[in-house]
């Protein structure tokens, strides 16, 4: 089983949901990728770990009030591993990007914080966010059914984005050929890790989208349709595996993949 202990600076290890049907996406999740979940025995923290196999995947969690305010569809989140949240926060703004929200702890005002984190936007507009890790790496399971697999952006500026994720979080990009002339590759240390493409679909703004493994796509298409969601991209063929694109119940867009070697 592909389990972490750790992940280094630069690599993406967590992702979140938030959504407007918090009842319905724990329907369709457990139907479409398996998962189970934990919530707080106390009830004081909302935010629910979604679990594989008892190892945290994701989290869910209600749309915040503010991200109402401001017409903020439901949405994953890429959370990605730094040293120091308080530095990346200043790189950020340095870089061209905005910081959304400034560096924090979480949970807010714990003796024992699990990270402290800061919400950021790349210059073209897409938001990600950056964990420092002070009581949890993130998911520690990954490349696996029901597990993350991989981020992509999108963005309408190819060149400012890549150049401003490769100086933050020092990746390096080059282009692949599966991802088109409109794609770039993105690795660290050599080793791939996530995605950029400048083609967003027609009407959606900069973004980041994430991956989870499925073991069996076109099943798990099937759950989804049945559950409340949406496929939006059907079942195809896409070099190291099959890949489709869903939209959850409340219309959160996620890629399902089944790969042919399930990476280590």
């Amino acid at each position: 089983m592909p389990l972490r202990d750790s992940h280094a600076p630069g690599t993406p290890s967590w992702v979140d949901l938030v959504t407007s049907d918090i009842a319905g996406a724990f329907d369709f999740y457990r139907a479409v990728l398996g998962w189970e979940y934990e919530r707080d025995p106390t009830g004081e923290i909302s935010y629910v770990m979604a679990t594989v196999d008892g190892h945290p995947a994701a989290g869910v969690m209600a749309l915040p009030t503010e991200m109402i305010d401001q017409n903020v569809p439901p949405c994953w989140n890429v959370y990605i591993t730094v040293d120091d949240t308080d530095a990346t926060a200043q790189r950020i703004a340095d870089l061209g990007g905005a910081v959304m929200r400034p560096p924090f702890d979480v949970p807010e005002g714990s003796a024992d914080p699990a990270g402290r984190m800061v919400i950021g936007a790349d210059p073209t507009g897409a938001v990600f966010c950056a964990w420092q890790t002070l009581g949890a790496i993130g998911t520690d399971i990954v490349n696996a059914p029901g597990a993350f697999t991989w981020a992509e952006t999108f963005t309408t500026d190819l060149d400012a984005a890549s150049a401003f994720y490769c100086e933050l979080f020092g990746w390096e990009a080059s282009s692949w050929d599966e991802l088109g002339p409109s794609g770039r590759m993105f690795t660290l240390g050599g080793e791939p890790i996530a995605s950029i493409s400048g083609e967003p679909p027609p009407g959606v703004p900069p973004h980041w989208k994430v991956s989870f493994g499925a073991a069996d796509v076109d099943a798990a298409c099937d759950a989804a349709t049945a559950n409340g969601g949406t496929v939006l991209m059907p079942p195809n063929d896409w070099g190291p595996g099959r890949v489709a694109t869903v939209a959850d119940p409340a219309g959160a867009v996620l890629d399902l993949v089944t790969l042919s070697d399930w990476p280590a």
